[in-house]
């Protein structure tokens, strides 16, 4: 005779129902938690993180743990297998935050929703005034970037026949990628400089005049561009020396720049005139030589671009800032001084 244990029956029904349902309902109900939660619901500062191509799920994963910016790599890696997140990765540089859950981290990578940074390049900046700008914001390293600027061969890529790419790099608003190849970030602005230039298709002489005028212009005065470069295409009517000052100031910017190449250490531009800089020989002092510096000292925009090609016509030869910053001209060195008694005395 038989005989059926139905508390035994209950008991072993009741440990099957554990180990089939509640075990595994806990542990996928842990796991979704876990995918879904931020690490911190406060802190939201980013960090960059990079994947190379050929990176393992497991270098991924602890990467992003050294920067703490997951809790648990077993769970995060496991997350990532059983998804079959890891062979969609797509390699490059993210943005990445522990107010990010590890699904939304997952999301990005996949996606490839790559670290963008949106960057105002000012007119009137030279290439090492770029470099600062863009280095700052993590776009591109300085040096990679500068020596691409004096690339010959990249440059005649690019159908620019000159000793760099100053000049050509066209002031405006970008969105580039972080840690961009300094030739993409040259091309897009070159590429704008042409499509912004299309109509007035300047000459290299152009370029120049219009890189003196919008270092000298008055940002408050958009007529003083016409005015200056009438000073500039006078001036080199009769062959009298340009005197402007921020040419001396490039010239010690690229010899800084050389030094930086062939010793190291840290290269910082310089900005703030010296006159020290005046009695520097160089094809750049335009104290000491007549006509024009044998390269742009600047990035100019359109309007300068459109002054140094239709300059107004006047007899000016001279002008001064005052205090306040406005520009006033003289059409002689008399005139040139009462301006300099009555605005800076």
């Amino acid at each position: 005779m038989c005989y059926f244990d139905y508390k035994l029956y209950k008991r072993v029904k009741k440990i099957t129902f554990i180990l089939e349902i509640v075990i595994p309902a806990i542990i996928i109900g842990y796991l979704f938690l876990y995918a879904f939660t931020p690490q911190s619901f406060v802190k939201k500062k980013q960090q960059i993180i990079t994947i190379q191509n050929g990176n393992s799920l497991k270098q991924i994963v602890f990467k992003l743990y050294d920067k703490k910016l997951v809790n648990n790599p077993y769970l995060f890696y496991f997350i990532g297998f059983i998804s079959g997140y890891s062979r969609y990765i797509q390699a490059g540089t993210y943005y990445v935050s522990i107010s990010q859950s590890p699904a939304s981290i997952y999301y990005e990578f996949v996606n490839g929703k790559i670290a963008r940074s949106k960057v105002t390049i000012p007119p009137g900046l030279n290439i090492f005034g770029i470099a600062s700008i863009l280095s700052k914001d993590k776009i591109i390293d300085k040096k990679p970037f500068l020596k691409k600027c004096f690339d010959k061969k990249f440059l005649l890529s690019l159908k620019i026949d000159t000793k760099s790419v100053e000049g050509f790099l066209y002031p405006n608003t970008y969105i580039f990628k972080i840690n961009s190849k300094p030739k993409n970030i040259i091309k897009k602005m070159v590429s704008e400089f042409y499509i912004k230039t299309k109509n007035l298709k300047p000459d290299y002489k152009d370029l120049i005049i219009a890189s003196l005028i919008i270092k000298e212009a008055d940002e408050n005065n958009k007529n003083s561009t016409n005015f200056i470069s009438s000073v500039i295409h006078n001036r080199l009517k009769i062959s009298m020396p340009l005197d402007i000052d921020s040419t001396s100031i490039y010239s010690l910017n690229l010899i800084m720049y050389k030094n930086y190449l062939k010793n190291g250490g840290k290269y910082k531009p310089v900005f703030n005139m010296k006159r020290i800089y005046l009695k520097t020989k160089s094809p750049y002092n335009t104290y000491l030589n007549y006509g024009l510096p044998p390269t742009p000292i600047a990035n100019p925009d359109v309007e300068a671009i459109k002054a140094a090609i239709h300059p107004a016509k006047t007899k000016y030869l001279y002008y001064i800032s005052t205090k306040t910053g406005k520009t006033v001209f003289s059409d002689s060195l008399a005139g040139q001084i009462k301006k300099i008694d009555k605005y800076l005395k």
